[in-house]
C-alpha cells in the first residue's frame, strides 16, 4: 500500500512540474491577468471620485472580483491544448491514475497563476487605500480561498472540452461555484473592519476549499473521460 501511495505522489509530483515548466515557456497568460488587475486599481478608483472613504469601502470587494474575472480566459485553455493534441487520450488511457492528473493540473496552475497574484495583492491593496492592518488577512484569506478558485476553473474547462463558444460558457457556469469563495473571501476582511473575528467567515474558506480539493479532480477526470469518449 505504502508503494502505491509512493507512486502516486511521485506521478503527481512530475506532472506538477510539467504543467509550470510548460506554462512557463509562454508567460502570456501570466502578463495578461497581471495587467488586468493592474488595469482595475488604476481605472476603477477613477469611477469612484475623489472621496476616499469610498475606496477604502471596497478595496477588499475589488481585488476579489478582479482576481476572479483576471483568471477567467486562462481557465478556458487549461485542458484544452492537452485535449488537442491527444495527450489527455494516451493518460486517460494509461494506468496512471486521470484523478491525479487533474488535481495536479489545478495545483500547477494554482502555483503559477495565483501565487504570483497572491504574492502582488498586498500592492493592490495599498494602491487602493486599503487599512494596513487588513492587509494580512487578505492575503490569508486570498491564499485559503484561491486554490478553490482554481480547482473549480479545473472542472468548468473539462466540462467546456470540445464545446462551441466555450469562453462564453465558463464564467456562466463556474462564477456561481465561485460566488461562495468570494464572500467568505471578503467577509474575513469586512469582519476585521467592524472589530469582528474574521475566524467564522476563515473557516468556511477553508472548508470549501478542502471540498473541492476533493471532489473536483474525481469530476474533473470524469468529464474529460466523456469529453475523449473514454
Amino acid at each position: 500500500m505504502n508503494s502505491v501511495y509512493s507512486s502516486w505522489s511521485n506521478i503527481f509530483i512530475a506532472h506538477v512540474k510539467r504543467d509550470i515548466l510548460t506554462n512557463s515557456r509562454s508567460l502570456i497568460d501570466l502578463i495578461s491577468i497581471v495587467g488586468f488587475m493592474i488595469l482595475i486599481i488604476i481605472l476603477f478608483p477613477l469611477g469612484l471620485g475623489p472621496i476616499q472613504e469610498k475606496l477604502n469601502i471596497v478595496s477588499n470587494a475589488v481585488i476579489w472580483v478582479g482576481l476572479i474575472l483576471a483568471i477567467m480566459p486562462s481557465l478556458e485553455k487549461l485542458l484544452q491544448k492537452d485535449f488537442e493534441n491527444g495527450w489527455l487520450d494516451q493518460i486517460a488511457t494509461s494506468p496512471i491514475p486521470l484523478e491525479i492528473v487533474m488535481l495536479s493540473k489545478g495545483i500547477s496552475y494554482w502555483l503559477f497563476i495565483l501565487i504570483p497574484l497572491i504574492i502582488t495583492s498586498p500592492i493592490f491593496a495599498i494602491l487602493l487605500d486599503m487599512d494596513l492592518k487588513n492587509i494580512p488577512w487578505l492575503v490569508i484569506s486570498i491564499s485559503a480561498g484561491s486554490l478553490a478558485i482554481s480547482l473549480i476553473g479545473l472542472s468548468g474547462s473539462a466540462l467546456i472540452l470540445g464545446a462551441r463558444r466555450g469562453n462564453i460558457l465558463l464564467p456562466i457556469l463556474i462564477i456561481p461555484l465561485m460566488t461562495p469563495i468570494l464572500i467568505f473571501g471578503v467577509g474575513v476582511n469586512e469582519a476585521i473592519k467592524i472589530n469582528a473575528s474574521p475566524y467564522g467567515n476563515l473557516f468556511l474558506l477553508l472548508a470549501l476549499t478542502l471540498v473541492y480539493l476533493v471532489i473536483s479532480p474525481f469530476i474533473s477526470a470524469l468529464l474529460v473521460r466523456i469529453a475523449i469518449g473514454r
